[in-house]
């Protein structure tokens, strides 16, 4: 029964790394929040009206310049782990960062923006929320976890160990002993096929696989161990699915 609790576990890996990701995150008023992945549209908080400007020719108006105090990340949403990646607010010009900063420490928060385009919010309890470049987002806690949200497959000495999957990522976590993903829109096939890369990629050793389906439920696992004392957990049940590469 050793790889019908992986497949379980799997299932559930997407809400375990949001709350490990979080760690309570706080909001302003000390209630915690877990981490989320949520696709509403983006969350922005209007405080004024579009500001517009006469024409000197005819009596038409003019939209305020983009980007403005009116148009501002939610910074309570963000921590609690509804950041949209639909604004990328570390690529807006210098005046726009400062009213987001301004914005931010009214409402109790600290904003940071570096040099490549990312933008860090530090919401409580030692947690950062932080938009990358390309607009996705990564939760990091203080004893160095971090959690990524999206984006593309990430480049580490887990990942470099096995195929880039073809489907999306939901959720993923690095840490110093292992890395463990959860996947998004896949299905049973997919993760049979993968696990086929992942035999011709040397995780051969002590293999255990299984393929049924249980009251109507697929489960299909695959665990096996590398010559370079790697091991691999890939698991799928009920239309999710996660895989952890882990030395042992």
């Amino acid at each position: 029964m050793k790889k019908i609790r992986y497949s379980i576990s799997a299932g559930l890996l997407a809400a375990m790394l949001a709350l490990t990701a979080c760690n309570g995150g706080a909001d302003k008023g000390g209630n915690t929040t877990a981490a989320t992945v949520d696709d509403d549209p983006p969350l922005t908080r209007v405080d004024r009206g579009a500001e517009t400007t006469k024409s000197a020719d005819n009596d038409a108006t003019e939209a305020a310049p983009a980007h403005t105090a009116a148009n501002l990340p939610d910074f309570s949403a963000i921590v609690a782990g509804n950041g949209s990646s639909n604004t990328v607010w570390g690529q807006l010009d210098a005046s726009a960062k400062q009213e987001i900063i301004a914005a931010a420490k009214a409402e109790g928060y600290d904003v940071a923006f570096d040099e490549d385009g990312r933008m860090t919010i530090k919401g409580g309890d030692g947690v950062d929320f932080v938009q990358n470049a390309d607009g996705t987002w990564t939760v990091k806690t203080e004893d160095g976890n971090a959690v990524q949200y999206g984006g593309n497959w990430p480049d580490n000495a887990f990942t470099r160990l096995v195929p880039k999957p073809d489907f999306p990522i939901l959720a993923a976590n690095t840490s110093e002993d292992e890395f463990t993903v959860a996947f998004q829109n896949v299905t049973v096939e997919q993760i049979r096929a993968y696990a086929a890369k992942l035999k011709d990629c040397g995780f051969t050793i002590d293999a255990e696989e299984e393929d049924q389906t249980t009251y109507g439920v697929v489960i299909y696992c695959y665990s096996a161990y590398h010559a370079d004392g790697y091991h691999v957990d890939l698991s799928f049940a009920a239309g999710q699915c996660g895989l952890t590469i882990c030395k042992e």
